[in-house]
């Protein structure tokens, strides 16, 4: 049979072959028969089965082999005469019947139809085919029972139209559609399931679903639901709380605590970097020695909330600046905080963004925080600088404030052109005077050390004296704006002082005096043996250098210039004595009297140098 003929609205059924024969899975081996005899529900349609499949002609030819075998039988809906014509193999008894009318007669008896009412029990009663049909074709075709259906006339069809020569008696099928399928009992199904796999077994397909699958709640998912929801009110009843209503409580509150003047500009919540309460603009004590920080951040202790004491396991100062004052008042503070009777208490206290000042000289930009005793009082203050190069160390003590300070590839300020490889410095600040016993610094290849005072009153003073070992001459002449022209490794001491109204013009000021020595140098632009060669009676700008073993003399610096008096230059067979004054505007000034040895004459030259100093100008002196 063709599949196409197959009627795409057919619906097949199981057998009870089919049924065992897909539990027993060695009835049906070959895949695409096995498949389509799994989907066969007795509801699905042959084109429903086909969009299943997805492959139209396969499946109709699986289906005409199922038909066949027995393991599937098609479903009819109405035991109705023209279904069962149409569906079922005796289609000639139903062009037989077609045939019949309220006018017809079967072989001798040529009597007129009747009327009569169709009683129970004639609607079991069968009709048999016509002699020419039975004595015909299909002799072994048996007689279907019927209904009374309407004649093509419109009249009924009664049973004394259709008088039977013979009458055989068919079983009328179920008033209902087709008889279930038998369905394999709890031990066929638990020996299945127990049954070893084998290779021609068939995946377990799920039947399709129509419509759109329904969403579920899961447990888990509604606690995540729930957790989300309750942070996103306890945010929102964060942010919006009236803090303003119960700021002037919080500002008794700190007063009580620190025993001293707290104002408070405004509180909220804050919730990056870091949650806690913030109060922005915050003023701690009165006159010089108050705290003025930017925003303070508390954390507390949830369980301390409705206590007596609140305590606070985190508090951040933000944006402060610390001076000796300061920290005086800040170490009083705390000792109030760590009594009985405050309100409030902090157990780490921590600073961000910080600034220490000795008046006009301040080093910022430096986090760190605040060590405390045991009986929470202020011991110490160790900030660092953001780039970690810096590490400063504030004590308060009975003399004042201990300051330390060790840095290593610490530059001054941002472009300044002294970077200290390492530095070490330690002092105490009394009053208005920071007195540094000890200052050592690797810069310039070389070694500086130092000892010193500064002093903060009407004005800005410093004091004290160095000593420099291995100083690179040119990387200090660089520094300092002179130029390289200076070479040599230098040694030497000086006693300085300076005195000024501000900070920043004690270099001006500056007052130095002491001796050095310069080893394996030379004297940029200045040629001393070729200007004795010429003997040049005006000024003139030579060039070249002079190289040395050995440069000494006194070194005086005045706030107009720097003067190196008393210099003795040794260049293996060149001698030289003199003086040279290098004029803040670097004019250079100064006379040098040269003597070669090895000649018979053994009287000195004299070299008068002058000009600028990137081109100094050298001519011989008359006597």
């Amino acid at each position: 049979m063709d599949p196409d003929l197959i009627d795409a609205n057919l619906v097949f059924a199981k057998t009870p072959a089919g049924e065992e024969a897909m539990l027993q899975r060695t009835r049906v081996v070959q895949r695409n028969v096995r498949m389509v005899l799994i989907l066969v529900d007795g509801n699905a349609t042959v084109a429903e089965l086909c969009d299943k499949t997805g492959n139209a002609p396969i499946t109709q030819n699986a289906l005409l082999e199922l038909e066949h075998d027995g393991f599937i039988e098609r479903r009819i809906e109405k035991n109705s005469v023209w279904r069962h014509a149409k569906d079922s193999p005796t289609g000639i008894v139903a062009t037989a019947i077609r045939a019949v009318s309220e006018f017809s007669t079967f072989g001798d008896n040529a009597a007129a139809p009747v009327e009569e009412p169709v009683s129970d029990d004639q609607k079991g009663r069968s009709i048999p085919l016509p002699d020419s049909e039975s004595r015909g074709s299909h002799p072994s075709r048996a007689p279907l029972s019927l209904t009374p259906q309407p004649s093509l006339s419109g009249g009924p069809l009664s049973g004394a139209a259709l008088q039977p020569q013979q009458e055989t008696t068919v079983a009328r099928p179920a008033a209902t559609a087709e008889a279930e399928p038998a369905k394999p009992s709890l031990v066929d199904r638990l020996k299945a399931i127990a049954r070893p796999a084998t290779e021609n077994d068939e995946p377990a397909l799920k039947p399709i679903r129509r419509g759109r699958r329904r969403w579920s709640l899961t447990w888990s998912l509604g606690l995540l639901l729930g957790g989300l929801s309750l942070c996103a009110v306890l945010f929102l009843l964060a942010l919006f709380f009236p803090y303003a209503n119960y700021l002037p409580e919080v500002e008794a509150g700190l007063a009580q605590s620190i025993g001293q003047p707290a104002r408070i500009d405004r509180m909220r919540v804050s919730v990056y970097p870091r949650p806690g309460l913030l109060l922005v603009n915050v003023r701690l004590g009165e006159g010089s020695e108050g705290l003025e920080i930017a925003e303070v951040r508390l954390q507390p202790e949830l369980q301390t909330l409705r206590a007596d004491k609140i305590l606070f396991r985190e508090a951040e100062l933000s944006d402060v600046r610390l001076s000796v004052a300061t920290i005086s008042n800040l170490s009083r503070m705390l000792a109030s905080v760590a009594s009985p009777s405050a309100r409030a208490g902090v157990q780490q206290l921590t600073i961000s963004n910080a600034a220490f000042s000795f008046s006009e000289l301040a080093i910022d930009e430096m986090d760190g925080h605040c060590e405390l005793s045991t009986d929470h009082h202020l011991e110490s203050i160790s900030l660092r600088s953001r780039d970690r190069a810096l590490l400063l160390k504030l004590n308060p003590s009975e003399r004042g404030l201990t300051v330390q300070i060790d840095a290593i590839a610490w530059r001054v300020a941002q472009g300044s052109p002294f970077l200290f490889d390492s530095l070490n410095v330690k002092g105490v600040i009394e009053g208005s005077d920071w007195v540094i016993d000890s200052f050592e610094s690797r810069i310039f290849d070389g070694v500086v050390r130092a000892a010193m005072i500064l002093r903060d009153g009407q004005q800005a003073a410093i004091a004290g004296e160095l000593s420099f070992e291995r100083i690179n001459a040119r990387k200090l002449g660089e520094a300092l704006g002179i130029g390289s022209q200076f070479q040599g490794e230098a040694h030497g001491k000086l006693k300085f002082s300076a005195n000024s109204a501000s900070w920043p013009g004690l270099p001006a000021a500056l007052q130095a005096s002491g001796n050095f020595t310069m080893r394996r140098g030379r004297l940029g632009g200045i040629d001393l043996p070729e200007a004795v060669r010429r003997s040049l009676s005006t000024p003139a700008t030579l060039g070249g250098w002079t190289r040395f073993e050995e440069l000494s003399g006194a070194i005086t610096v005045t706030p107009d210039a720097f003067l190196f008096s008393r210099l003795a230059l040794n260049a293996g067979l060149m001698q030289s004595s003199g003086q040279i004054e290098l004029t803040r505007k670097l004019q250079l000034r100064g006379r040098m009297d040269v003597q070669m040895r090895g000649q018979a004459d053994h009287s000195s030259r004299s070299i008068l140098i002058s000009g600028p100093l990137k081109s100094p100008l050298t001519q011989t002196a008359n006597h």
